[in-house]
This record gives structure tokens, sequence and C-alpha cells, in this order.
């Protein structure tokens, strides 16, 4: 089942609503705040907001047990940490996000930015939020292309500063609210199947790594746990007799590859998001850091 849901109106709607000092904590709307891009806000192609995405299947687990009534997801396919910041900010592609802010071509999703919409939302809804997670950085790297200098750059300097900033501004809207991460799978495990594609497939596994260990330090900064998305699709694991363990995961948690003759090989259509079950596999790795962590 697909659905857009433009979350402006939950916003200004909540802004609206009085708050005052007799309101009970039992009348106050217990919510699972999500922001990040387009694996965060379940994008499968063609729809850029689907209601199967790892934070909806992972609200429907979390929701008994953290008490919770809504999920309230803010996050915007395409936004990498400047457009988080700053929806109009792009320097690698035309235009800024498509949520928020002037370019908002998916209808703004309430303000000048995501992190803006976050501090928003939390600051009309004070004792609200119960949990925020958060999926950034991939496309800072995916605006890159094959630009090494661009690579080097983004990771060194632009995705520290930024994913910074946007932590400290979340722990200052959100004091003690549980914030929790995560880190990426490496849908491009799939050149695999194009000529020269075992040395392309181990690249791009590296390519991973290192942008996986930038975001990492950044989270164990600000005391953030990372769920680890990388190892629960096994991207390093390339043990099999016919086809590495992990290609054929990647196959199967998202949409990069198609099923031609009973073998896998790389999509007609690619789609580096995640699949149904790709999705799953993700909220079950959220769920065990939030078991570890005591949050659950």
């Amino acid at each position: 089942m697909r659905r857009i849901i433009l979350l402006a109106a939950v916003v200004m709607i909540s802004a609206a609503l009085p708050l005052t000092a007799a309101s009970a904590d039992d009348d106050v709307e217990k919510v699972y705040l999500a922001l990040g891009d387009s694996v965060a806000a379940g994008f499968q192609a063609p729809d850029p907001f689907t209601d199967d995405g790892y934070a909806d299947v992972l609200f429907k687990r979390i929701r008994g047990p953290l008490d919770l009534d809504a999920l309230v997801n803010l996050s915007c396919p395409g936004d990498d940490t400047t457009e988080m910041l700053d929806g109009d900010d792009d320097a690698k592609s035309p235009g800024g996000s498509a949520c928020y802010g002037t370019f908002a071509a998916l209808g703004n999703l309430g303000g000048d930015s995501q992190i803006e919409a976050a501090e928003a939302y939390l600051a009309a809804n004070p004792g609200g939020v119960e949990l925020i997670t958060i999926t950034i950085g991939a496309n800072d790297i995916l605006g890159c292309g094959e630009d090494l200098a661009c690579i080097g750059e983004t990771l060194a300097l632009t995705v520290p500063t930024n994913l910074s900033e946007i932590l400290t501004r979340l722990r200052v809207a959100a004091p003690g609210v549980p914030i929790v991460a995560m880190n990426y799978y490496n849908p491009n495990l799939a050149l695999y199947f194009l000529p020269g594609g075992e040395a392309l497939a181990a690249q791009s596994n590296e390519l991973t790594a290192n942008g996986n260990a930038v975001l990492e330090g950044v989270y164990a900064a600000f005391g953030v746990p990372v769920v680890d998305v990388a190892s629960a699709y096994r991207i390093f694991d390339d043990r099999g007799r016919f086809l590495p363990l992990n290609v054929r995961l990647n196959c199967i948690y998202t949409g990069m590859c198609d099923r031609v003759g009973g073998k896998w090989t790389i999509a007609a259509e690619p789609d580096i998001h995640p699949s149904d079950l790709g999705y799953r596999r993700i909220a079950w790795a959220f769920l065990r850091t939030l078991r570890a962590e005591g949050i659950l």
C-alpha cells in the first residue's frame, strides 16, 4: 500500500494548539519522530513516500512497549546533510530539498528545512516525542558521483560538520529524548553482475565502509547509538560457491536486481532503495539496538 503523507498540516495544527500548565502527561500524544533521507521516508520506486518503510515497520513493533500514539515522519527523499540544515542549499545539484524550502517539488512538509521542521514540531509538542531516529549522509556521497576529490572533502569536512550541527540542534530541541541513528547498506554490490564486477563491488564496499566510519565517528561523539545495517545486510560476507552471499542478499533486500531464468542479474531499472524485506530487515536491526540500549 502506497501513500504520500504531507506533514505540514500536522506541524501547523500542533503549533496552533494551546499549551496549558494544567495539561496532564497522560493527555500528551506520544510520538516516534523519524528524520532522514529516502530510506527513512520509505522510498520504493516510483513512490517517494510509502507506509512500508523501516520507520513504519518499527513503529508497529515499538508502539505497545513505548506506549506510542503516532509516527511523525519528516524525512525527505534526496536530502543530504546540507539540505537537512538548509532546504534551499545544495551545492552538488540544481535546486535544494524536495520537501522543504523554495524547491519543495514533493510538497512542503513544514518550513525551510527538515531540521527546522523537527525543531518546530518538538517545540509545539513538549514532552511528546519518545524516540528520534535519523538516517542521513548517503546523498552527500552520491552527489559527488565519481569525483574522488569531492568524496574526500565530503567525508572529511561536509558530513562531519553538518551532522554535528544537526545533532547539536536536536539535543537542544529534545533534551533527554533518545536519538538512534543507522549506517548504510551497499546497493552497489549489484555491480558484481557487470564486466569486471567483482572488483567494482569490492570498491563500492570500501567506499561504504569509509562513509559509515565517518558517520559512526560523529554519532559516537554525541553518544548516539548506531544501528549496524551494513552488518544486518551482511555486505562484507562474500562467501558463496556460485554467488557471493552479500550480492545475493543485496538482490533480496534492495531493488537492484531482477530474477531472470532462475538467476539474479542487475535490474533493467535498478532501485537502490530497500525492498519490503529489506525495510523489515532494517527495522529488525533497529529493534535489536533499541533493546541493547535499554530503550525498549
